[in-house]
């Protein structure tokens, strides 16, 4: 075994903290360091303003966009806020592929950002230091390596065995995990909402859809309203400490297995035709770079590639500013100084604003140059000191990591100042498995990406053999070849090729031996992508071509027997498709199952592949794709459709047996199968579109026949919505009978996870063929699920402390962004207006279930009252926004019934905030007139329909409340009077609800009496027209109650006062009138063997008495 790099020894990192230098350090490029950055990649947007907040602000009580997206914090994830994120062990080798030119040669150290502050904070701070290095020519990598956390999770699978005795027999044992406190939880909240919070603009008052920015191939991070794929919101999301490869768990292997974290050479030079390593793309969790930033930050003569996720802003006379929350009461440390200096120096921002705080409440702001830093009170201390330990890191792991592929542990225990090197992969070597270094394929991945990306290079890989040769041997050492065959091949291959090459005179040109591609596209190229594809369908028998018959290949009669299977599968075809347009679709199964199998043996036998013949099995695939959708739509027939598909004529048996005397293919045999299960007959189908669509591609036939193309694409994007609409079901059938428990179960979990996935695709599918209508309803049906995800949610109907919840919001405002983006597909109404008001009308009601349940269910623990009433009203004008009252059609009833019930609902928010007011008159006086304005729009709306009289009476009884409200704030006995008149007219108006239920009532009589056994069955409370009885009884008693209530008012009123108005004495007759509705009405509601409808006949009898009155004395009473 190889000695351990120094075990025992300390590195020279420990140089006494010289004594700060009088005056300001110069900032990138004075004499005391010299710093210089470059931002190669950036997914934050342009840097927003920060906003000053005001003296005394409560950084306890959330922004109302906290936690939000909007187009100015971008992507979740990405934003200006930073990534929240902890660092992945793998970051640095995510910045690796990405920069791929930088690795070996030009860049000293790749790491995350804190990695590197981390290490030039050893002399000043006291915790543990533990990280991972890894070498590739002269760049080393830096990774954090949380031993403690390893050791939990291994613990159940008995893996790292080796290292957990080594680092107890000769590791300090002072240093353990500190739990994270209630303190660090609260400083973390704080910050968040502070950062929020200083969002300029009016983006915390209202959130705004998002906009994902694409970068290479696909979104960086998160799921927006734009373009690119969509994040599936925390819910989704597996715990950061587990594997998301569904595999994992089951082999009992550790989070980091290399069977997970290793991905493709997605760089290796398609000049050569090298194949990938591995399956798993780069992206695998652990190798992605989610960096906000990938800076190139020299340091002196140091050069790095350096990933930051530190919010900047802009402001001041600098276009960029770091911005900090600090504690007032609490002085700044050299640690905490070292910390804001080396942030601003990698990220290249030259202010540093910090804003203090006492408690979460706001005191003042400070703005700091980033040169003065260094001097501040408390936390002083020397450039040079840091320049010089980065210089002796450096040193010391370029002197001491030396051989490439190996693994090394760099570890200070807490508390100690002694810095110590371990090679972990020489330990690991003498273990039974040495593939146990969850850095093992990373790093043979990575040798091999730049061996290839030299290769490259035609200026430069002629000098770099040597140096290709052994990047490609130090891979191989790491490969093994029971666990990655196909990867060994391919290293092993290129190392060939380069072992072919003389390297004794590098002066001399010598060309490589590549092979020649100039005939790729040829036909022995489709043959081969042929029998390839035919391998993956099925049990496709490579290379034989020779008939079991015994008939010579080339003969006229084995040419014959071609030609005639081949017609056989083109009239199964025609028969299959004859009988799909009949709606047999158990025959057309069956005859298409004959075609697959006729052309199965034609691809035994043939031994080149026309482009026609293609084309046609493309046809084929596409015919059963659609036969097995409708067999699933149709499932009420299965019997008779089983019975079609079993017949089976004599001729069919005679072909079937010469079939089976050339060959015995079936390579399509999970296509034609009749299936009782639904979920397997959509799999089937979308599978065989696939399958068309890839014989399409691989073949070149896209371009020749672009509408069987635009047809496969279409179905393809059809089926994935049938899928995902089936999968969205089914987790609405979960929740609904998932009574008990208030937790979100794995399985509904996993339904969304498949049908989001479905409806992707399918956007992407009809969005690849501008299909702007069909992708909009997919869009819709995302939205619909994101309604489920909302719904599945909220808690219990028994909670009475039920709030609504912050999942919930969540998930009813991604349902928003997909309506939104539904509409943007569509553009205007004109291109589809049943799909346009469709989108419309959800788009409303997504907006009012939102008002409604935050009205129903304010969130007071977390919101103040007037924050609620505010967001209220905001999501129900938007619901009207979107709620088409004026256009005919057969949704405008609904449409006016809702618009009718937002303002009412309105009307009585204002009309609670008037009551609950106390102070502020300007307020109260916008309270009245919002209430009266809806209360006058919900009557208008709701008398326009002839099915809501019990809705129109609650909001005439709702403003007669109002009214009355008024009147007891009101001293004067005119003013008194007027507005009793006016909740007594209000009383009158509402005769035509009452008709309305008369009307019902009538009808629901007259039904009876034809028909006294249907009567038998009609429940006391519930009408055949729909009526509840139970309802109009409770306001009926409400409507006699009040009606009685105004009347003794006008009485006691009109009695008292001596006013005479005119020549004659109208008070006179009104109060006549009063006092004798008045005592009908008492003796109405004391009889109490009266009927429903007699009791309604007595209303429409006194309101038509007061109706006349009021006519008679207009403008008799001021």
């Amino acid at each position: 075994m190889e000695e351990l790099c120094g075990v025992g020894a300390a590195a020279p990192l420990r140089g006494d903290a010289e004594e700060p230098k009088q005056g300001s350090v110069l900032f990138l490029g004075g004499n005391e360091v010299k710093s210089s950055a470059v931002v190669k990649y950036s997914s934050a947007p342009p840097q927003a303003a920060f906003a000053r907040l005001q003296e005394k602000t409560d950084l306890k009580l959330p922004p109302a966009n906290w936690l939000r997206e909007s187009a100015k914090l971008g992507p979740a994830g990405t934003t200006i806020l930073g990534n929240n994120k902890k660092s992945k062990p793998f970051s640095s080798f995510g910045m690796a592929y990405d920069f791929i030119d930088s690795v070996g040669n030009d860049v000293d150290v790749v790491s995350d950002s804190e990695n590197i502050k981390k290490l030039l904070k050893i002399p000043y701070s006291k915790s543990h230091v533990s990280m991972a290095v890894h070498r590739i020519g002269r760049t080393l990598l830096l990774d954090e390596l949380d031993i403690q956390e390893l050791f939990m999770r291994s613990s159940q699978t008995g893996d790292w065995t080796w290292l957990k005795e080594f680092y107890q027999r000769l590791i300090d044992q002072k240093w353990q995990r500190k739990k994270k406190s209630k303190e660090h939880w609260y400083q973390k909240a704080i910050l968040s909402k502070f950062l929020y919070y200083s969002i300029n603009g009016d983006g915390a008052a209202q959130p705004v859809p998002s906009t994902s920015k694409q970068h290479q191939e696909g979104p960086v991070s998160g799921e927006s309203d734009e373009a690119g794929r969509s994040s599936w919101p925390a819910p989704f999301e597996m715990p950061s400490s587990l594997s998301e490869d569904p595999g994992a768990s089951n082999q009992g292997s550790v989070p980091l297995e290399p069977s997970y974290i290793v991905g493709h050479v997605a760089s290796a030079p398609k000049e050569q035709n090298l194949t990938t390593l591995f399956n798993d793309g780069e992206n695998s969790q652990g190798l992605k770079n989610d960096f906000v930033r990938n800076i190139l930050w020299t340091f002196e003569d140091i050069h790095m590639l350096v990933g930051s996720n530190m919010p900047i802003f802009g402001g001041g006379r600098y276009p960029a500013v770091s911005l900090r929350l600090r504690d007032n009461n609490k002085p700044i440390n050299v640690l905490t100084g070292i910390d804001y200096w080396l942030d601003n120096l990698i990220c290249n921002v030259p202010e540093l604003v910090m804003c203090f705080h006492v408690n979460g409440i706001v005191q003042k702001y400070e703005m700091i140059k980033t040169e003065d830093i260094p001097n501040l009170e408390n936390s002083n201390f020397s450039t040079k000191v840091i320049k010089d330990i980065a210089q002796n890191i450096l040193s010391f792991l370029k002197s001491n990591c030396t051989k490439e592929g190996h693994t090394y542990w760099l570890f200070k225990a807490s508390g100690s100042d002694i810095v110590k090197l371990y090679d972990l992969t020489t330990l690991c070597e003498e273990t039974e498995d040495k593939y146990q270094n969850p850095f093992t394929m990373p790093v043979a991945i990575l040798l091999y990406k730049v061996a290839c990306n030299m290769m490259l290079k035609k200026n430069q890989n002629k000098k770099h053999y040597g140096t290709i040769r052994t990047l490609l041997l130090n891979c191989l050492k790491l490969l093994d070849n029971g666990r990655h065959p196909q990867g060994l091949k391919s290293v092993d291959s290129s190392v060939k090729k380069e072992g072919d090459l003389p390297a004794a005179d590098p002066s001399t040109p010598i060309p490589l031996k590549y092979e020649d591609e100039s005939t790729s596209g040829g036909p022995e190229c489709l043959e081969k992508q042929m029998a390839l594809f035919l391998d993956k369908m099925g049990s496709f028998q490579k290379g034989k071509h020779c008939s079991q018959s015994g008939m010579i290949p080339g003969s006229w009669q084995y040419k014959m027997k071609l030609q005639l299977i081949l017609k056989s599968s083109r009239a199964y075809y025609v028969l299959s498709d004859a009988a799909m347009i009949l709606q047999k679709y158990g025959r057309a199964l069956r005859y298409i199952k004959l075609a697959l199998q006729c052309h199965d043996t034609y691809c035994c036998l043939c031994a080149s592949m026309l482009p026609e013949v293609l084309v046609f099995l493309c046809q084929c695939l596409t015919l059963c794709g659609d036969i097995q959708l409708m067999l699933a739509q149709n499932a009420n027939n299965r019997a008779a459709y089983l019975e079609e598909y079993n017949y089976q004529t004599k001729e069919d048996q005679e072909i079937l047996h010469s079939l089976h005397r050339e060959s015995r293919c079936q390579v399509f045999a999970w296509a034609t199968d009749l299936s009782t299960d639904l979920e397997c007959q959509l799999s089937v189908s979308c599978k065989c579109y696939e399958a068309a669509y890839e014989i399409l591609l691989f073949s070149n036939l896209k371009n020749q026949n672009p509408e069987q193309h635009i047809q496969v694409l279409k179905r393809m994007g059809n089926i994935r919505n049938e899928i995902g609409v089936f999968y969205m079901n089914q987790a609405a059938a979960v929740q609904t009978e998932r009574l008990v428990s208030k937790n979100v179960s794995t399985t509904e979990q996993q339904l969304w996870k498949k049908s989001f996935s479905c409806f992707e695709e399918g956007i992407q599918n009809f969005e690849s063929i501008d299909d702007a209508t069909n992708a909009a309803l997919l869009l819709c049906n995302t939205g619909r699920l994101m309604r489920i995800c909302a719904q599945a949610h909220c808690a219990t109907e028994g909670d009475f402390k039920r709030e609504f919840s912050p999942e919930e919001a969540l998930y009813y405002n991604k349902a928003v962004d997909y309506y939104l983006k539904a509409l943007r597909s569509l553009g205007k109404r004109d291109v589809h207006p049943a799909v346009w008001d469709s989108v419309n009308w959800e788009l409303s009601t997504t907006y009012f279930t939102m008002a409604t349940l935050q009205q129903d269910y304010a969130p007071l623990s977390r919101k103040a009252q007037e924050q609620i009433e505010k967001e209220v009203s905001e999501a129900m004008k938007k619901s009207l926004k979107y709620c088409d009252v004026d256009t005919v059609s057969a949704r405008q009833p609904l449409c006016q019934y809702r618009a009718a019930t937002i303002h009412h609902r309105l009307a009585s928010m204002y009309h609670s905030c008037l009551r609950n007011q106390v102070g502020d008159e300007h307020l109260r006086k916008q309270h009245r007139v919002l209430a009266d304005l809806h209360y006058s729009k919900a009557v208008r709306l709701f008398q326009l329909l002839k099915d809501a009289p019990c809705e129109f009476l609650r909001v005439q009884l709702e403003r007669v409340a109002f009214a009355e409200f008024q009147m007891a704030s009101q001293n004067s006995s005119a003013g008194k009077l007027k507005t009793l008149f006016g909740a007594l007219d209000i009383m009158v108006k509402a005769k035509g609800a009452f008709q309305l239920i008369r009307k019902e009532l009538v009808a629901e009589s007259e039904q009876k009496s034809k028909d006294k056994s249907s009567a038998e069955n009609v429940s006391p409370n519930d009408s055949p027209t729909g009526l509840n009885k139970e309802e109009v009884l409770k306001l009926l008693s409400i409507f006699e109650s009040r009606m009685s209530f105004l009347l003794l008012q006008s009485i006691k009123l009109l009695t008292s006062t001596k006013k005479k108005i005119g020549g004659i004495n109208e008070e006179e007759v009104v109060l006549k009138t009063n006092k004798q509705v008045y005592s009908l009405l008492l003796r109405a509601t004391a009889n109490k063997s009266m009927t429903l409808l007699e009791r309604i006949e007595v209303i429409l009898n006194l309101l038509e008495q007061l109706a006349q009155n009021n006519e008679a004395s207009n403008g008799g009473i001021q």
